[in-house]
């Protein structure tokens, strides 16, 4: 029986990153570090497999399960001594990241609460020769936790998912720092849009600036938010969007995500609301 032992990490939040919008910009903001387990398995789970969040037990996806395999691979390229963390997060989360969209067949994978949560040796595990890693998928609470879900997600955002796991914001994506997600029938002040993940480029590369960033998505996130809301008339909501910061850059996430916010609160959602009055 082959001993597993693994760390774990989740790919920064679209709603932990840098803020900006139209008329204003933030700083990048630092996401959950990953934590360290040891667990046992004879074997690694495959891909469409489901498990929790902190062990490698395969369970059935029909049954309750926190994360679910999109990917089984191995970190190449790095020293023989167990790397810092910084080094590991840069060499699994991008690849995990790339398949994400692939998995839930579509490019909105930012804009919904459905993560990257990825495994990989622990130091132990390192000093035994293993490399391997694990790519999961992982839907995420209002307080940042993996939820427990029955069903496989594998493809869920081809058809009518979106809206299933639709990011929300209590806060405003333009002008804070962070902003709490929040689930989408309370009160909310912002909601990112479908077609509204804007590539930036690949994480290989240096980061674009704050300046070439927001040129970038300024277009492509204002012609969304006005597809979304039906009308480019509306003075109450308008397009904004989160930028990565270079932490997050260096980690695979390369995107900016678009989101309609609104100039107060509201209850409903803003799909196709026109011009009329913001629901309540």
């Amino acid at each position: 029986m082959t001993r597993v032992r693994l760390a774990v990490a989740i790919v920064l939040s679209a709603v932990t990153l840098s803020a900006c919008a139209i008329q204003v910009g933030g700083q990048a903001v630092p996401g959950p570090m990953p934590s360290t387990a040891s667990a046992s398995a004879p074997t690694l789970p495959k891909a469409g497999q489901c498990m929790n969040a902190y062990e490698l037990k395969v369970l059935q996806c029909t049954d309750s399960h926190e994360a679910e395999v999109m990917s089984v691979g191995e970190m190449t390229g790095l020293p023989s001594a167990y790397p810092d963390t910084q080094v590991l997060r840069k060499a699994a989360l991008p690849p995990c990241r790339q398949t994400l969209s692939e998995y839930l067949g579509s490019g909105d994978a930012d804009s919904t609460r459905l993560r990257v949560w990825a495994f990989w040796p622990n130091e132990q595990g390192w000093k035994d020769g293993q490399r391997w890693r694990l790519c999961t998928v992982v839907e995420i609470s209002p307080d940042e936790k993996p939820l427990a879900r029955k069903g496989s997600v594998k493809e869920i955002l081809k058809g009518n998912g979106f809206s299933t796991f639709q990011t929300c914001t209590q806060g405003s994506p333009s002008k804070d720092q962070e902003v709490k997600v929040v689930a989408c029938n309370t009160a909310h002040l912002a909601e990112a849009v479908p077609a509204g993940v804007v590539s930036l480029g690949k994480s290989s590369d240096p980061a674009p600036s704050k300046e070439q960033m927001n040129s970038i998505a300024n277009e492509k996130c204002t012609k969304a938010v006005h597809d979304y809301l039906g009308s480019s008339k509306r003075t109450d909501v308008f397009p904004a969007w989160r930028n990565p910061g270079s932490q997050a850059w260096s980690e695979g996430w390369t995107n900016a995500v678009c989101y309609a916010e609104a100039t107060k609160a509201f209850n409903g959602t803003l799909l196709g609301i026109r011009d009329n009055p913001l629901p309540n």
